[in-house]
Parts: structure tokens; C-alpha cells; sequence
């Protein structure tokens, strides 16, 4: 039996089930020093609360190939302000974590207009073995794309570290152009057409 990607959307049933910790340690596996693995789980969990509607992975012979995620500016304030509720009932703690972390106050940008944030874009997959699979994975996650953006957005954008070659090389091969960048990070954007 031929196999094939299966995109699928985490549902509210499944935060704080099997699969949102299958998802969870796929991203802090794949990206490190991020939010989510500096705060645990359980942030993880309260952000995906109120952004599950916009997380979705994608499973090859049953195992998580990929995570996409989006976030928008509703949704970026309410996990900003779980922070600061965090960083306010433990500051000197926090606090550390914080001055460890620096560089994070280098994603702080103006976001462009009528864009919607691609918070995730993870691909862990193979595709020395078969680059139809890379063809058809990438064209499952234009569909994404398209889907998120349809009738309400631009396009959308992004934002990774500079010493992250395959995120360059990736942003850069799909026509994202670069409207920012600083010391530590890019930020790129793409128009997303509906046809």
C-alpha cells in the first residue's frame, strides 16, 4: 500500500493527551531554546489552548513528519500576556531565564500589514531517498498556507535565527523576501495567492 502525508489538526479533545506531548517533543526536539522548551509543557499546553485552531502536524507511516503552526495577532497577545503573568509570579526566576535568553528581545519587530505570523515550520524527513516525497510535502503545506490565508490574509510571514541554514536556504528556494532583519534574526514574508 502506497503511503501518503496526512495533514491533520490538533482538536481541543486532544491538549494535554498523548498527542499534544508527541507534538510538543517533536518541536523541542527539532528547535532548540525556543518559548515553548525554555517554559515547558505546561506553557505549551496554555498556548495551545488558545491557539489550536491554527497548529497542525503532519504524520507519515504514523509518525510526525512535520508541524505547522500560525498565529494571529489576537492570539500572539494572549500567549504574551501568559508570559507576563508567569514572569510577575516568579520574577527572579524568570527573570534568569530571561537574561539567559536575551536574544529574544532581538524578534521583537513590526509586523507587516494583512499578514498572518507562521509561528511553526518544521520538516524532519528523509528526502534523499525520494524527492517526489519533497515535492508532494511541500505542496501539502502550500495548501496549508492557502487555507489559513484565504480571503482574510495577505500572505504570510516568519521569522528564524540567522545561523539556521536550512530555514535560509528553505525561506529563500520558496520566495519569501526578507522586510527585516537584525543580528540575531530574519524575517520574511510571502504572498499567498488564492488560486
Amino acid at each position: 500500500m502506497k503511503q501518503s502525508f496526512k495533514i491533520k489538526k490538533l482538536l481541543s479533545i486532544d491538549i494535554g493527551k498523548k498527542k499534544s506531548e508527541d507534538v510538543y517533543n517533536f518541536l523541542i526536539k527539532n528547535i532548540k531554546n525556543t518559548t515553548f522548551e525554555i517554559f515547558g509543557y505546561n506553557f505549551f499546553l496554555e498556548s495551545l489552548r488558545i491557539n489550536y485552531k491554527y497548529s497542525f502536524y503532519i504524520e507519515y507511516k504514523n509518525k510526525i513528519v512535520s508541524y505547522v503552526s500560525y498565529v494571529n495577532v489576537e492570539n500572539e497577545n494572549k500567549i504574551k500576556n501568559i508570559l507576563i503573568k508567569r514572569f510577575i509570579k516568579n520574577p527572579f526566576s524568570n527573570f534568569f531565564l530571561v537574561l539567559l535568553n536575551f536574544k529574544f528581545f532581538f524578534k521583537i519587530h513590526k509586523k507587516p500589514k494583512k499578514y498572518i505570523q507562521l509561528l511553526h515550520l518544521i520538516i524532519k524527513f528523509d528526502f534523499k531517498k525520494n524527492q517526489n516525497e519533497k515535492i508532494k510535502l511541500n505542496k501539502e503545506i502550500d495548501k496549508l498556507h492557502k487555507k489559513i490565508t484565504k480571503s482574510k490574509y495577505k500572505g504570510i510571514y516568519a521569522s528564524f535565527e540567522n545561523k539556521n541554514l536550512p530555514a535560509t536556504k528553505y525561506y529563500k528556494k520558496n520566495n519569501y523576501k526578507i522586510f527585516s532583519k537584525n543580528y540575531f534574526y530574519s524575517f520574511v514574508k510571502k504572498e499567498i495567492k488564492d488560486t
